[in-house]
């Protein structure tokens, strides 16, 4: 029996697509964020909610791909891709290899990213706050933390606080 992992590959290579667009996407809003664009931010927001939306369809249909091959190679569940490489041919599995491992290093990036701009938001929310209680207004509103309490928005850290609204 002749095996075809072309199923699998072309799944990968789709993830490792989408992935390299939300690490644009992220890149962006790191600009945004930077040059405090925020009414542009919303639909890099809601770009980047697409792409991840996305992202996690290409996943299992890469699951999916990876499970059927690993079925028709006999190997048990899970059907870890270093199984599967040992029933296919050397220059294939290791053109696999590399679209994994790029994959890998886009979707790291792309969570180094998202963590940097986090951090950039919380500075942002923090800078918003001093400008508002320097300008004299003494009430800044309520927000809702995670367990769903109500506090003061002015907290000690404006990370928590952008990581409940989201």
């Amino acid at each position: 029996m002749i095996l075809d992992p072309q199923a699998w590959q072309d799944s990968l290579a789709a993830e490792t697509s989408c992935a390299e667009f939300l690490l644009g996407l992220t890149n962006h809003q790191q600009t945004l964020l930077i040059n405090r664009k925020f009414v542009e931010l919303t639909s890099n927001i809601a770009d980047q909610q697409q792409a991840v939306d996305q992202l996690f369809i290409l996943t299992r249909r890469r699951t999916d791909s990876q499970r059927d091959l690993a079925q028709i190679c006999l190997i048990p569940p899970p059907g870890r891709r270093l199984d599967i490489y040992a029933h296919l041919p050397r220059l294939k599995a290791d053109e696999i290899e590399q679209i994994v491992l790029h994959l890998q290093t886009v979707m790291d990036s792309c969570q180094r990213t998202f963590r940097q701009n986090q951090l950039l938001l919380g500075k942002s929310i923090e800078l918003a706050q001093q400008v508002l209680q320097r300008s004299g207004v003494v009430a800044t509103g309520r927000t809702y933390g995670a367990r769903g309490k109500e506090r003061a928005f002015a907290t000690a850290n404006p990370v928590s606080r952008w990581q409940a609204v989201v």
